[in-house]
């Protein structure tokens, strides 16, 4: 062992190392991209599951409005819509919708998980372009990454014709 002192490193030697790591990347780097009050929002629908707010995010210039939920109800809603196209014949379906229940998250888990939440889901989500109307009148269900989301209010956006 060599009794020479460490070179210190400058602090763009460190960062250059950091930058190098693909996971300091994503977490540190692309993760400031998520507003932290949203995602305390759907952290905290996550776990009310009752908890629903009507909101409206803007996303890539576009504006999303409808209803937050939870990640396991869209689960629940996704897997029932997604399931109805397959035949009922031999379980098929069934199949296909316990392959998507499968995704859902045990609430208790939810409480202690580290991880906050990188998806905002919507039902009854109604996509506005530039002209002021719907893309998809009635809505649909919606899954976005946070990270995607410029702004978000309070409240949905009501179409008159």
């Amino acid at each position: 062992m060599s009794d020479s002192p460490k070179k210190e490193l400058s602090r763009q030697e460190k960062l250059s190392r950091s930058l190098a790591d693909s996971l300091y990347v994503k977490q540190e780097w692309e993760g400031r991209n998520i507003d932290p009050l949203l995602q305390a929002v759907v952290h905290n629908t996550n776990i009310h599951e009752s908890n629903e707010h009507e909101i409206t995010l803007t996303v890539g210039g576009n504006l999303i409005s409808g209803i937050l939920i939870s990640g396991n109800a869209f689960m629940d809603l996704w897997a029932n819509d997604f399931s109805a196209v397959f035949t009922k014949e031999n379980g098929v379906a069934d199949l296909v919708r316990d392959q998507f229940l499968n995704w859902k998250t045990d609430s208790d888990e939810l409480l202690g998980d580290p991880m906050p939440p990188q998806f905002v889901h919507l039902r009854a989500a109604e996509i506005y372009s530039t002209n002021g109307r719907p893309i998809l009148a009635g809505g649909s269900l919606w899954r976005g990454k946070l990270t995607g989301v410029d702004g978000f209010n309070l409240g949905r956006l009501v179409f008159n014709q």
